[in-house]
């Protein structure tokens, strides 16, 4: 038995009143005389036996009327599959769990608002302690209107664990949860909540396209150039008629094109108009479902790549040849050739990639400048073995041993080769034989996350480990014909220049095109002395103003709607962030979701979810049966009252 309102139980002592009031009105008897006395004494019992039971049976009516009219007050209701058990508060939990994730945001008005105020009022009449929360957070709130829509996924973690951290669900005979919104994701998310009443108030979606995926160019952009973007698409599984896909550059229409229904790939050419970043944008032609039809992103063209090298001077002087082919061919390389004795004049605020000819001649103080240096984005491709500071970077896990060998070591190349480096004609000059390597160093343990040349042992003769925001390369052998023939290779710059281009693809995937929720890094170059604010314009045109932490690096965490975000300071542009919503949320969705042989009540109706929810959870209001018991106890006490003693 459950009672609504409690708090008039507090008023159960007053159904003494009735006895108190009955001793207080207690009349002393008057001595009478009588001239017989033996009929006095018959006339006293059989009044006062008459007397005694009809106070009686009206101090027990009177009684019971009280206790009736604080029991009804109360409201009692009793639930006979759930025993008969007495609690005095709410025992009963409903969460009204509101989708506020991107793909709800067109209907997330139309899921909210005074009904939702109705059907907690009603749940809370009925003794249920109702609460509100987000699917994005799971912050449990009191109303309805502390939530907003959010450009962020499903909440991740385990739902039941996430609640019981705010809410004590061991106090509550029955749990249950509402969810509102499109259908997505609530059979999985909702599994894990073992015993709860579920219940689903369905909004589907129909005949909605998306943007999935944009991959972006593979190598640098230099202006005037032409280049392609490969575009993935998704559709609902409902028939729809074709769309158009726009792709716009700075604010500029470039191509266009008609996809239609099954198309699930498509690629558009674009060209750098003019140098500097490229603000891109491919629209879909609008549909029902608007939250996935815009894609951004950035792409840095028309600038040359910096590429520095540290070198040991030597005849013939192998950097200054590949430097001069890279100018012949015009390859989008700065290349700055320094020597050790000058490595503290080496300019890493501006990023790119730094190439050391040997890493053992590095020493404790240039590798502390290198890991700040690769924190901010940067590369760097070593050579040799530079002991225990390039091992953390590398993380390997014990020293590496050197090897010599009269005859060259055999290599073959990896598939991750084949896919990141399919410029360079590296698979026909290992398969013929053409890359010969005579000193290397054993690794042992440890290996690199990517590996794209491989000894005959497994052993790794180039790969690469990302190390914070940057990435380190790793060449297993001097640079130098007596180590191996790689300077002599006519394929040597094509190899450098993918490598430096590949840490310009990550810089444009990693530092330029980020995902809504996530905490923006911007990598300004900073400059002694320098005290001019940092402001970062908001794809709504509002600015913020911040400052740089002690690494230099401007984090930036109002990142709540898609679109560009740009780091000035001053007039002067620095880096802008294009960021969308995730992958997962970008999905086409359908009303084909499957809710069949599942614990979920499925409605798209309103009134009828309430009134499911409310069948589900009532039980037997005795209140009503309470008052009539009153009634009849009314009747027969004026009645009773009304009968004079004889």
């Amino acid at each position: 038995m459950i009672f609504f309102s409690p708090a008039y139980l507090w008023f159960l002592p007053l159904i003494s009143l009735p006895v108190i009031i009955h001793l207080l009105a207690k009349r002393k008897s008057k001595l009478i005389d009588f001239p017989s006395l033996k009929f006095l004494k018959l006339l006293e019992q059989d009044a006062l036996r008459k007397f005694n039971v009809k106070q009686l049976i009206l101090l027990i009516i009177r009684t019971l009327m009280i206790l009736l009219i604080i029991l009804a007050f109360a409201r009692p209701n009793l639930n006979l599959d759930k025993g008969f058990r007495f609690y005095t508060q709410a025992v009963d939990l409903m969460v009204i769990a509101i989708d506020n994730t991107a793909s709800n945001r067109v209907d997330f008005d139309s899921m909210t608002g005074l009904w939702l105020k109705k059907l907690g009022t009603e749940l809370e009449d009925k003794g249920f302690f109702v609460v509100f929360t987000g699917i994005t957070d799971l912050e449990v709130k009191k109303s309805a209107d502390e939530i907003q829509p959010e450009y962020a996924n499903i909440y991740s973690g385990d739902f039941e664990s996430r609640l019981a951290e705010q809410i004590d669900l061991e106090q509550y005979r029955q749990k249950s949860i509402t969810w509102l919104g499109d259908g997505q994701d609530v059979l999985e998310r909702l599994e894990g909540l073992a015993g709860w009443n579920k219940f689903l108030l369905w909004k589907p979606v129909f005949n909605d396209m998306g943007i999935s995926s944009v991959e972006l160019p593979t190598r640098g952009l230099r202006q005037g150039e032409e280049y392609q973007l490969r575009v993935g698409l998704e559709h609902a599984l409902e028939e729809q008629e074709a769309q158009g896909l726009e792709l716009a550059i700075n604010e500029s229409r470039q191509n266009q094109v008609v996809i239609d229904q099954g198309v699930n790939f498509i690629e558009l050419k674009a060209r750098v108009a003019e140098a500097g970043f490229q603000e891109g944008q491919l629209e879909l032609g609008t549909d029902e479902f608007i939250y996935n039809n815009i894609r951004y992103f950035v792409l840095p063209a028309g600038g040359d790549i910096p590429v520095q090298i540290i070198r040991s001077r030597q005849s013939p002087d192998y950097w200054k040849v590949i430097e001069t082919a890279v100018k012949q061919v015009g390859l989008n390389f700065e290349i700055r050739i320094v020597d050790y004795s000058e490595i503290d004049n080496l300019n890493l605020s501006q990023g790119g990639t730094v190439i050391i000819e040997d890493a053992s001649k590095l020493v404790d103080y240039s590798w502390d400048r290198f890991k700040a240096f690769l924190a901010q984005g940067g590369q760097l491709i070593l050579f040799g073995d530079g002991g225990k500071r390039m091992r953390e970077l590398l993380r390997f896990d014990s020293p590496i041993k050197e090897e010599l060998n009269q005859f060259p070591f055999g290599l073959y190349l990896t598939q991750a080769a084949k896919h990141d480096l399919k410029f360079a004609p590296l698979e026909s000059v290992i398969s013929q034989n053409r890359l010969k390597v005579y000193k290397r160093f054993g690794t042992f343990t440890g290996e690199l996350e990517e590996t794209w040349i491989r000894f005959l042992d497994d052993q790794p003769f180039l790969g690469a480990t990302s190390w914070q925001e940057g990435r380190t390369i790793w060449f297993n052998s001097e640079f130098g014909t007596i180590a191996n023939n790689l300077p002599l290779l006519g394929m040597f710059p094509t190899l450098m220049l993918q490598l430096c281009q590949l840490q310009e693809l990550k810089d444009q995937t990693d530092q330029y095109n980020a995902e809504i929720g996530d905490t923006l890094h911007f990598y300004p170059p900073v400059l002694e002395g320098e005290n001019i604010p940092f402001s970062i314009q908001r794809p709504d045109g509002t600015a913020d103003y911040l400052s740089a932490d002690s690494n230099y690096t401007v984090q930036y965490f109002a990142t709540t709607i898609p679109g560009i975000y740009w780091l000035a300071r001053g007039r002067q542009i620095l880096q802008p962030v294009a960021i969308n919503i995730s992958t997962h949320e970008a999905q086409a969705h359908s009303r084909q979701y499957d809710f069949q042989d599942s614990e979920l009540y499925v409605s798209e109706q309103q009134d009828e979810l309430i009134a499911e929810i409310l069948k589900r959870n009532s039980g037997l209001a005795l209140w009503p049966i309470l008052l009539s018991v009153l009634l009849l106890l009314w009747v027969v006490e004026s009645y009773l009252s009304r009968i004079k003693s004889t």
